[in-house]
């Protein structure tokens, strides 16, 4: 084997703890390897260092991650090819090899080497080093000093948790990270290291002090000290830090000079002051994406925003990067008008505050698609929420006496829109249901709202209309999504309750409900509107569990039959709460056109509505229909069949009533299958 150019031994689970071990053996040690080797990987090396005698000039990449090496050869070798270096996870390995004859390393990974103890001081002469890990070398207490690397580097110490002194390093580092170090002090000479982009030290928890000269980094894009439980002074106010970007100082306990604002720092697009008693201003959000606050002090949001209404519209339009902003747990009394001026918002987080009310203006957060609001025990009221809002979570406002407003007046829906419907119907692209996915559906969470309970009756009352509007905006944005990269789906709300509406005309408190169709409904029949009142069984158990499942068979008179299953599967909805009461869920599946051969067809349906953890103890479902605008063309509008009778009650296979007044509200469509039976 003296013309091996390549060898590779490797594990097919890496992570998996219980395989790392090699399967090879070496019994009788190892003598050598080919001198024109380029590339060896061997996981699991079994011997303590490589033979005596190797020859390493023309090897290029050196792996053996997982190895029981515990030095990697004797005094020095020439691997003047050699560009890699990999020994992560080799928990045996105590010290770095000579590698002063090895110029040309671009990568050097030690990962988890967890009994390294020390680094030499030739590690400085490598000119084109790019990468160098020490990530998890708990053994590690110190590094060279005055080490100057030439090459844009990446320095990872992350989790060596006895690195007590911050490196003291300088030349082209673009990466330094110190996550969970032992180091007590971020040095003011960290202001040599000019070209940083990334600086993270974050659960240091034995740093104090954070240098002013951190500011003098210009070239900071992105900064950490996330988890500094006993930091005692952070710079009161960060310089024109131009391309500053991202910072995060949450749960940083900062006890005497404290950061007052960030109001200097134009260029900042994130913000994570979670749990965090400064500052009280947290500037402007000009080229803001994200700002977290969660638990922190800030009494008000920042005072660009709270003065919108008076400024120029050239300023106003450079709020427009802005989409996710958390402020939970901040103590907020009030939420002002001018957050309507948001335009790019999509995620808004103000659980866990004081305010009574929501500004009108936030319907006109076109881009909303996430509000939670959960235990703001102030809360009373809700104003009509945008269009665009995929998912409403109000759990736990004990105070919330009503439902969302809906909206004055009910918009129709255009053919196009019904035909697109349509044609995917058979075609679904995506069932399962996961968050941040394109989706067209709506989530209203109103878990244990005590005030809602007591009021259950009179918020049913209008659910008829509330579903219709929900229904109507999830299929617009669905039309406006496109099918092809979306999930076809529809609104969902689940609020204190144990009555089921009146208009649901076709009941069960059994496991099955089954309906006849009438004959001219092939044209307009949309979907399924349903509602369930869940028995929670386990007082310890969280959130709901809703299955609804409805199956079509179709009879020609030539006697041919046609099966389609459907089903609307909504997971474990509601978050994580542990419900007091009954409560009712209110939904719609959209069945798009189910194949109805023509008028000449005798069509049941059967539905089942299962939970494998809440007790069902009723249910309703009322069919959806799509009726052309009288007095608009090429519109349609939503209607409810009030009066379906169940196929137990039909005197005739025909029967059916003229009185159609049907609604909508679309959920999710995990299943579609059809089968064609003779």
């Amino acid at each position: 084997m003296s013309n091996l150019r390549l060898l590779k031994f490797y594990m097919p689970k890496p992570n998996d703890v219980q395989i790392i071990s090699s399967k090879v053996h070496l019994d009788q040690g190892l003598e050598y390897f080919p001198e024109d080797m380029k590339y060896l990987h061997w996981h699991g090396y079994p011997l303590k260092t490589l033979p005596f005698d190797v020859e390493l000039e023309n090897l290029v990449e050196l792996n053996l991650p997982y190895s029981k090496i515990e030095q990697i050869w004797e005094g020095k070798k020439k691997a003047f090819k050699l560009k890699s270096i990999d020994l992560g996870h080799s928990q045996y390995l105590t010290r770095m090899p000579d590698l002063s004859e090895t110029p040309n390393l671009e990568r050097i990974n030690f990962l988890n080497c967890t009994n390294l103890a020390c680094v030499p001081s030739s590690i400085q002469n490598f000119n084109h080093l790019t990468e160098l890990c020490f990530r998890g070398c708990k053994s590690l207490r110190s590094f060279p000093s005055n080490l100057h690397f030439v090459c844009p580097i990446s320095i990872d110490f992350s989790s060596c948790v006895n690195l007590t002194e911050f490196p003291q390093i300088s030349g082209n580092i673009k990466t330094l990270y110190l996550f969970e170090t032992a180091i007590e002090e971020v040095p003011s000479s960290i202001e040599c290291l000019t070209n940083l982009t990334l600086l993270t030290i974050s659960r240091c928890t034995r740093l104090k002090r954070v240098s002013t000269s951190i500011c003098k980094l210009k070239s900071l894009i992105w900064l950490s000290v996330h988890g500094c439980l006993n930091l005692e002074s952070f710079p009161e106010s960060l310089e024109k830090m131009e391309h500053l970007n991202q910072i995060n100082l949450g749960r940083a306990k900062i006890t005497e000079q404290r950061p007052s604002s960030f109001e200097n720092v134009e260029g900042l697009g994130t913000q994570g002051l979670e749990g965090c008693s400064e500052p009280d201003n947290i500037g402007n959000l000009k080229s803001h994406e994200y700002v977290g606050a969660h638990g922190s002090a800030t009494s008000q949001l920042p005072p660009l925003l709270s003065g919108l209404g008076s400024l120029p519209a050239s300023l106003l339009s450079g709020l427009s990067s802005l989409n996710w902003l958390d402020l939970d747990k901040c103590g907020l009394m009030a939420i002002p008008q001018e957050i309507g001026c948001l335009s790019s918002l999509e995620w808004l987080h103000l659980s866990g505050n004081n305010f009574e009310s929501l500004p009108a203006s936030i319907k006109q957060l076109s881009r909303l698609r996430e509000l939670f609001l959960s235990d703001c025990n102030m809360l009373q009221s809700l104003p009509e929420l945008p269009p665009s809002l995929e998912l409403l979570d109000a759990s736990n406002c004990q105070r919330l006496q009503s439902l969302p407003e809906i909206p004055s007046c009910l918009e129709e829906l255009d053919a196009s829109l019904l035909e697109k419907l349509s044609k995917h119907s058979r075609n679904e692209v995506e069932f399962h249901f996961s968050r941040h996915q394109i989706t067209s559906s709506s989530e209203f969470w109103l878990i244990n709202c005590s005030k809602l309970a007591e009021e259950a009756n009179r918020n049913l009352a209008d659910s008829q209309l509330r579903i219709q509007h929900m229904a109507i905006a999830s299929l617009r944005r669905l039309y406006d999504l496109e099918m092809e990269r979306g999930r076809l789906g529809g609104p969902s709300i689940i609020l204190p309750g144990s009555e089921i509406p009146e208009w649901f005309s076709n009941q069960s408190s059994g496991s099955l409900l089954t309906l006849q169709m009438p004959r001219h409904c092939r044209q307009t029949l949309v979907g399924f509107a349903f509602c369930a009142v869940l028995v929670s069984c386990d007082s310890e158990r969280s959130g709901f569990d809703v299955d609804f499942r409805y199956s079509f068979e179709t009879k020609t008179l030539g006697g041919r039959k046609r099966g389609r299953r459907c089903c609307f599967e909504e997971g474990w909805v509601g978050g994580y709460q542990v419900t007091k009461t009954d409560h009712v869920v209110l939904g719609f599946s959209p069945c798009g056109k189910v194949g109805f051969p023509d008028d000449n067809h005798h069509t049941t349906v059967s539905f089942e509505f299962l939970s494998r953890v809440d007790k069902v103890k009723c249910y309703g479902v009322c069919p959806v229909y799509a009726n052309p605008n009288e007095t608009k063309p090429n519109t349609f509008t939503l209607n409810f069949a009030t009066q379906v009778w169940k196929l137990d009650d039909m005197a005739s296979a025909s029967g059916t009533s003229d009185e159609e007044e049907l609604e909508l509200s679309p959920k999710r469509i995990c299943r579609d299958d059809e089968v064609d039976t003779p």
